[in-house]
């Protein structure tokens, strides 16, 4: 058990569910108040931030993996939590998951969320794990608060952490079935950024064309007016390969 290095790939899963849970917390966000802070009545007061995490979800995730040591099952397992604590278990789960209390899930609450249901999955699916402090590190939340979630996590689950091989293998596909979904187009934002640059790096490589073309008629005009001098003696001109792969686009 060690965290992993800074350039480990992500497994694929770890980003769908966090997409998933992204679109949960603009759900929340939207059945809220436009975006405000939640209701108290929402979710337990141990998962809401007083102020919206600087950090994306998928990048907070993607941190969990790298640093935490846990094995990639343990996020199908907080996966599974997640969704107890949502009451939106799949098929099979219902009688299972009766009397699972309710935790709303929105911007405030989402980071916390994932942080304590992949600890407790940890401390559950594997034989070895990092504790609570160290979790709390991996967070960015104090070991105080880490041990609270914790208590919160495991009695709105009502303790039931236990996870079948059916319902693992079911929430295995759905997670697979997600990633058969093409990823969203870039936000038009992003697309206007990067015409604007491939424009920009366009008009640059021009520039560089035109001097090039300016300094090759500046040579061969000073090679005519030079007492007959042959005009195999000026300089050559060389076209750096950036411009001329600029062009070729």
């Amino acid at each position: 058990m060690e965290p992993r290095k800074g350039g480990a790939r992500v497994p694929r899963a770890v980003s769908v569910l966090a997409g998933l849970l992204e679109r949960a917390a603009e759900r929340g966000d939207a059945e809220g108040d436009g975006g405000a802070a939640p209701a108290p009545s929402s979710s337990p007061s141990a998962f809401r931030g007083k102020a919206l995490p600087a950090i994306p979800v998928r990048r907070y995730a993607e941190r969990i993996y790298r640093y935490a040591g846990c094995s990639p099952a343990c996020f199908v397992v907080a996966y599974v939590y997640l969704d107890r604590l949502a009451q939106r278990p799949l098929d099979g789960e219902e009688d299972e998951e009766a009397g699972a209390a309710v935790v709303g899930v929105d911007s405030y609450s989402v980071h916390r969320l994932l942080i304590t249901a992949v600890m407790v999955a940890a401390k559950f699916m594997d034989d070895m794990h990092f504790n609570n402090a160290y979790f709390a590190r991996v967070g960015g939340v104090e070991v105080a608060e880490m041990n609270g979630l914790e208590l919160e996590l495991l009695f709105a689950l009502r303790f039931r952490l236990n996870v079948t091989p059916d319902t693992f293998a079911r929430y295995c596909a759905a997670l697979e079935g997600e990633m058969l979904v093409p990823p969203p187009p870039p936000a038009p934002a992003a697309a206007d950024e990067e015409d604007e640059a491939e424009r920009r790096d366009h008009q640059a490589a021009l520039l560089l064309i035109r001097k090039a073309k300016d300094g090759a008629a500046t040579a061969v005009r000073d090679q005519a007016g030079v007492g007959g001098r042959a005009a195999a003696g000026g300089v050559p001109v060389v076209v750096p390969r950036a411009a001329v792969e600029m062009i070729a686009r």
